[in-house]
């Protein structure tokens, strides 16, 4: 999944693979002192989210954020009426649109045998929303 290299492009474009973090380290010339993480990811549907930061750590946030993002404007209409209207989403609702993101993601397929709270939390991670 990560890898440090001295250089995460060829020819200008990024060698990031579906799925993979690439990131590499280097100083700019206006601050000689600091040191600056230059960080891509690509995601599995081929989408490539890049990024530049004083910490590694600061890339993944950003990164992460950019998923919920992506994910969020996956949410059929439907559901983020429901959101939009502070509305109660049931455990199925938020199965169904888990497994549509996440195929196979086991808070889809066994739906019974989680607490509504551990899907919710699940469902939040997923699509940065603050369903309760």
């Amino acid at each position: 999944m990560k890898s440090i290299t001295n250089s995460i492009n060829q020819n200008g474009c990024s060698v990031c693979k579906k799925g993979e973090e690439k990131y590499t380290t280097f100083r700019p010339a206006h601050r000689p002192f600091r040191r600056f993480y230059q960080y891509d990811y690509r995601h599995k549907d081929g989408d490539l989210f890049s990024t530049v930061a004083p910490s590694l750590e600061q890339c993944r946030i950003k990164r992460n954020k950019w998923v919920q993002e992506k994910n969020y404007k996956r949410l059929s209409p439907y559901i983020l009426g429901l959101i939009q209207e502070n509305k109660r989403l049931t455990k199925g609702e938020m199965s169904y649109q888990i497994g549509i993101i996440k195929p196979g993601h086991i808070m889809a397929n066994m739906v019974d045998c989680f607490s509504r709270d551990e899907i919710v939390t699940v469902f939040n991670s997923m699509f940065g929303t603050e369903i309760k």
